[in-house]
């Protein structure tokens, strides 16, 4: 009879498991877990052992570690090029090239603008054109610099929320390690709750590079960049400090037990942080560099012709432009364009300092460059696309990899339906053997007590 109950136990045990497991087939993070059996000590009896039965040793997780330290690594990689294709793609929309509003177009018709001049110094509406495509051109430079701003400015917006998400997984992270702990300290193996912490787990390693070992409690130990962020119970949060790029005070992750910078080298922050402070730093610079060389050299021609007033020595653009945030035309040639300086002579019919400036188009004038003002945007934008393909390349080929080791772990750790049923049948017909040995027994003393 006890050794019908003990089966009639561990069998219940092992349909209750199953039906746990069919129960969270779905359910994201969750590992299969199967039922350890043992055979009870025996009994001596005289000179032989007599069986007693079944017990449950321990309800086991199916899971491989290799698969779980690996697929967080590859997350690492992946959070970060999915935040870079991102952004490369809306700096791609800021820039809109090609397109019939793009700034290579609005150079074209600036260019072309001084070209009409030249061929008719003496007609106004040349000069006005001039004017407008002038506007035009240093419009563009301050939309395409403010726009730039926005998204460095949105960028660091979004780091402070990814510090905040890192700090809660950290706590949750902190919590599940006491309860883990609390619990497996009984010596029942804590399933569910380390399920919940390997999938915090990798939800971090998409944000942020950080490294998990395991220490004999059951706790894990994370640490970034060689600082500890989660010990036993304790967990130190990330914060953050100011620094100061060209245009732009922004933030920077700190350890706030330091307060120094805390270094990062993968996830989604450190993608965050490369678009942020290098590649929208470099096009806001890039976009300066154009946007003085033509200041720079159109002026110095400019100055040097007679406008169809007979002035001379005025700027086309304002002298006090530092970039592309605040070019803008000359206030005198706002106010009057017969100051537009066309002539080389004075003489109303010279076009000369007109056609010097349209001829700039063709003229290696950017500082340290041997290319022209079009063909240094165009490669300004070839390095753009080129950046932003590699991008999308890396997040295809991360992604893959992630699903491949996915794959791998699943096949391993994931619940099979097929194998749950087969399972459900093998654990019922147990248990229905260990019932019918209940009644066997039972008939047995009845014939026994009949007798009697």
């Amino acid at each position: 009879m006890d050794i019908a109950r003990r089966a009639l136990s561990a069998q219940q045990v092992g349909l209750n498991v199953t039906g746990h497991n069919i129960a969270n087939v779905n359910t994201e993070g969750y590992a299969r877990q199967r039922v350890v059996l043992e055979a009870t000590p025996p009994l001596r009896a005289g000179q032989d052992l007599l069986g007693t039965g079944v017990d449950v040793q321990t309800i086991e997780r199916i899971r491989d570690r290799f698969y779980d330290s690996e697929i967080r690594l590859e997350k690492n990689a992946l959070g970060r090029w999915e935040y870079r294709e991102r952004v490369f793609s809306e700096i791609e929309s800021i820039f809109n090239e090609p397109s019939d509003s793009g700034l290579s177009e609005i150079l074209n018709d600036f260019w072309d603008g001084w070209g009409e001049l030249a061929n008719d110094p003496q007609r106004g509406s040349a000069r006005e054109q001039v004017k407008q495509m002038g506007i035009q051109l240093a419009s563009t430079f301050n939309h395409l610099h403010n726009r730039l701003i926005d998204l460095q400015s949105n960028l660091d917006e979004e780091l402070k929320f990814l510090v905040t998400e890192v700090n809660s997984i950290l706590h949750q992270i902190t919590d599940l390690n006491e309860k883990i702990a609390q619990s497996e300290s009984s010596g029942v193996v804590a399933n569910e709750y380390r399920d919940r912490r390997d999938l915090l787990l990798e939800n971090l390693s998409d944000l942020v590079d950080a490294k998990v070992s395991e220490s004999e409690n059951g706790m894990v130990t994370v640490s970034l960049g060689g600082r500890i962020l989660v010990e036993r119970g304790n967990v130190y949060e990330l914060g953050t400090r100011d620094r100061s790029l060209e245009y732009l005070v922004v933030k920077e992750p700190t350890l706030v037990l330091e307060g120094e910078a805390i270094t990062i080298t993968d996830g989604k922050l450190k993608g965050l942080m490369e678009l942020r402070d290098e590649v929208i730093s470099e096009q806001l610079e890039k976009l300066d560099a154009l946007a003085m060389a033509i200041v720079s050299e159109v002026n110095g021609i400019h100055s040097l012709g007679y406008g169809q007033d007979g002035s001379t020595g005025n700027h086309f653009f304002d002298s006090a432009t530092t970039g592309a945030n605040n070019i803008a035309l000359d206030a005198f040639v706002l106010a009057d364009v017969s100051k537009i300086a066309g002539s080389g002579d004075g003489s109303p019919g010279d076009g000369s300092i007109a056609l010097q400036i349209s001829q700039l188009r063709n003229e290696t004038i950017m500082s340290g460059e041997t290319v022209t003002v079009d063909d240094f945007f165009a490669a300004m934008m070839g390095t753009l696309g080129v950046q932003s393909k590699e991008a999308s390349f890396m997040r295809k080929n991360q992604e893959l990899m992630v699903q491949q080791l996915e794959n791998h772990r699943s096949s391993i750790s994931g619940v099979s339906l097929d194998e749950e049923m087969t399972n459900l049948i093998r654990y019922q017909h147990a248990y229905e053997a260990a019932a019918h040995l209940i009644t066997t027994v039972d008939e047995m003393m009845q014939t026994i007590l009949d007798l009697v």
